[in-house]
């Protein structure tokens, strides 16, 4: 199970246990995210939720100031009734280059507590939390009293300590799980 390094631990198993469906359609463990890198980045994703809109120049920021081989960044889609693909379609007409995994039954956004999108969590090598909430304070960019929230977890954990916030508040849209407990929410019908 994920949890806050200083609270629950690591990812069972490193993440064999999660798996998400890769940008090709391929099913991919959680582990083999996080394998080799100093930091994963896990940005919970949606096309309808406007503050991801917000903050997509943000997000691609972030693929060109950090090194790829040291940190990963990935955007999750974990609502119950936005399909992969769909999500995939919205983002190519914006432009996002941010690859998109798919997180069937939001299995990985329960794991790790995230509620909303763009909530950002960051997970260590050893599948930690180390950071769970928003980018930064800003609603909308260039606002007064920014505090770069993530970019202070990533630095720190590049530097190889963890003197940062672990847990920011997050704002945004709401994850959607299944209404009716089962896989009735994929098809918009009532259980029988």
């Amino acid at each position: 199970m994920f949890g806050c390094a200083t609270q629950r631990g690591a990812l069972r198993g490193n993440g064999t246990a999660l798996t998400l469906i890769d940008p090709r359609g391929v099913p991919v463990a959680v582990g083999e995210l996080i394998r080799d890198r100093t930091a994963t980045v896990l940005i919970f994703w949606s096309g309808s939720c406007p503050c991801v809109r917000r903050y997509q120049q943000r997000v691609e920021a972030l693929l060109e100031r950090y090194p790829a081989a040291r940190v990963r960044a990935v955007g999750v889609v974990s609502n119950a009734g936005e399909t992969l693909a769909d999500a995939r379609r919205v983002a190519a007409e914006r432009g996002v280059r941010l690859p998109l995994y798919g997180d069937p039954d939001g299995r990985l956004a329960q794991a790790v507590g995230a509620r909303s999108t763009p909530t950002v969590v960051v997970l260590d090598q050893r599948g930690a939390v180390r950071f769970h909430g928003w980018i930064d304070n800003e609603r909308a960019a260039g606002e007064r009293g920014r505090e770069p929230w993530l970019d202070r977890a990533l630095e720190a954990m590049l530097a190889g300590h963890d003197r940062f916030a672990a847990r920011t508040p997050t704002y945004g849209c709401a994850i959607t799980r299944s209404l009716f407990g089962d896989e009735a929410q994929r098809c918009c019908t009532a259980p029988p």
